[in-house]
């Protein structure tokens, strides 16, 4: 039920989380979530804890993409920014590693509720800490240090358009729906899920089955695999930036393509560590991938569609997760563990073939020199806001909101 829903918000509350401040949706995402599992972990009816945990995945589905968008109000330059991202998308790994420490302490003394509570607790203390600490642009603190209404309501009048349902239709269309560059980052985003979802949902089947390696193994695979994605991920972020000048499709094409031979020698390997170091190669091609487009996607769109381009290439995304289920055990019923990866094989060169023609796509927007989100930026933004007496000055050259889109000459 998370999942379905998940995936289903994804692509429909784009519209919603573009039209309203990402630092309150984000706040409200977690209280909302945080209020969900502590009504979970009070009932006992199946019933209701199906419908809760659907409720908990909408709510869920306006995290990351409220994240992402206060990120590229504070990292305007696309020639920098792809390294922050990486890392910033490295939480996930983070948190997916904290949770079995976390949780089975708590479990351990408190039980089973204990699991829905203590997530619960975090994420209510961190929507504090979000709310009393966290800007969601530069024009917000200009708006906190001025305190001026008008000046405020002006600027976000002008970062976040206001069109009635019938332009807004049409706005989606030409940007979003009728965007060939975002489907083809969505042809390759579905393919790179679908195989990084049967090697997480499968492999442990097939190493037992096929190699005849006991569990530990496979878990000691998937860890690697999970390993070499988050190197993967920091690599491939400051590759686009600093080889690639900003541009993502080159690093989405080349990972893409080398994901393939990875995937052939997982097949004919039979040595346990021969097979985890071919589980990290896969992990560090595939995860870029799924990292970058979600930064990608947004850049070539205007900045008050970003989450909806992002929203439409995720649910094309979690089409591929999905298909990598029954469609492919059914498959691996008929043709076998070989049919399985030969056809992964070739579903990942499809993917390297989406992202060739985006190998000169560049970001929308201006580029600002010397605005790298580091910390000698922003001490020099706070000399400025000490020189002028206020923050507008300053900020206002930090801010890209205002300004309007424009398509970079491509390379």
């Amino acid at each position: 039920t998370f999942e379905i829903v998940y995936g289903s918000c994804a692509l429909l509350n784009g519209v919603l989380i573009d039209m309203i401040p990402p630092k309150h949706l984000l706040i409200a995402a977690l209280l909302a979530s945080g209020g969900v599992n502590l009504a979970i972990g009070s009932t006992s009816s199946l019933a209701l804890m199906v419908l809760l945990w659907g409720s908990n995945g909408f709510a869920q589905s306006f995290g990351w993409p409220s994240i992402t968008n206060i990120f590229l109000a504070w990292f305007p330059d696309p020639a920098s920014r792809g390294s922050w991202y990486s890392l910033l998308s490295t939480c996930q790994n983070a948190g997916a590693a904290l949770v079995p420490l976390a949780v089975s302490a708590t479990v351990a003394r408190f039980g089973w509720r204990a699991a829905l509570y203590t997530p619960a607790v975090c994420t209510g203390l961190m929507a504090c800490v979000l709310a009393l600490l966290l800007f969601g642009s530069p024009a917000a603190v200009e708006a906190c240090y001025a305190r001026k209404d008008e000046a405020r309501s002006s600027r976000e009048a002008r970062a976040q358009p206001k069109l009635g349902s019938g332009g807004l239709v049409r706005t989606l269309g030409r940007h979003v729906l009728l965007n060939g560059e975002l489907w083809l980052m969505a042809v390759s985003y579905f393919c790179i899920s679908l195989v990084r979802t049967c090697l997480s949902d499968w492999s442990a089947i097939f190493l037992h089955e096929a190699k005849g390696m006991p569990m530990h193994t496979a878990a000691r695979c998937l860890f690697a695999m999970e390993s070499g994605g988050f190197v993967g991920s920091l690599v491939a972020g400051a590759a686009s930036d600093r080889i690639f000048a900003g541009r993502r499709g080159p690093v989405v094409c080349i990972c893409s393509a080398l994901l393939a031979p990875a995937l052939l020698a997982i097949l004919t390997l039979s040595n346990g560590l021969a097979l985890q170091a071919a589980y990290a190669w896969v992990g560090f091609c595939a995860f870029p991938v799924h990292v970058l487009l979600g930064l990608f996607s947004r850049e070539v769109t205007p900045a008050h569609l970003s989450s909806s381009a992002g929203g439409f290439v995720k649910c094309i995304a979690q089409v591929g997760g999905a298909v990598a289920g029954l469609p492919l055990g059914m498959l691996q019923q008929r043709a076998g563990w070989h049919g399985v990866f030969v056809l992964t094989t070739g579903i990942s060169a499809a993917s390297a073939l989406a992202a060739l023609p985006l190998w000169f796509t560049t970001a929308q927007g201006a580029t600002i020199s010397a605005r790298h989100g580091t910390v000698a930026d922003f001490q020099q933004m706070q000399r400025g806001m000490g020189k002028s007496g206020g923050s507008a000055a300053s900020l206002a050259a930090l801010d890209t909101t205002a300004r309007p889109l424009r398509h970079k000459k491509r390379l």
